[in-house]
């Protein structure tokens, strides 16, 4: 048992080295590099928000950490006590389950703050910033001088 583990370990290790290795790629036309969404902080930079705006927004984020933080630490806390019961010579089944479905929840908890946090901030917006929002955002990110020429080049795009 011990050994199976330590090999999915090795080969979780590998694997996982292997995707952190992204190089250079030449991106489709409108999506940003590496192929993530644009960090929301940016989206609202180019918004043109009002100073309450921005206050209301912050207010939002802050609450949400708030949230967040303590249901991160208490799933640390399950994953540390999950991999000592599947280190156990004879691992209990049941608590596995019930420790993977407590974690299971704690997420789901993440995922719902997260989602309140976004609708608060959408709420906050006028509708033209929404409007806005739904735009291809390469135009956008040009316009800015925010994206890079290249993946691998620092520098800025000309107007």
């Amino acid at each position: 048992m011990k050994q199976i583990f330590s090999i999915t370990a090795v080969l979780f290790i590998v694997v996982s080295l292997g995707f952190a290795q992204e190089g250079c790629r030449n991106f489709p036309p409108g999506q940003p590099p590496h192929g993530h969404r644009m960090m929301p902080e940016m989206r609202l930079e180019m918004l043109d928000l009002t100073a309450s705006q921005r206050d209301e927004i912050e207010a939002a984020r802050l609450e949400a950490q708030k949230k967040i933080i303590p249901l991160k630490a208490e799933i640390e806390l399950k994953r540390l006590d999950l991999e000592k019961e599947m280190r156990a010579d004879t691992p209990n089944r049941s608590k596995i389950m019930k420790l993977t479905e407590e974690i299971n929840k704690i997420e789901l908890k993440i995922k719902q703050t997260k989602l309140d946090e976004m609708l608060k901030i959408r709420s906050v917006l006028t509708p033209e910033q929404r409007e806005e929002l739904k735009k291809p955002l390469l135009k956008k990110i040009m316009k800015k001088k925010i994206i890079k020429k290249h993946c691998c080049e620092e520098e800025e795009v000309e107007e």
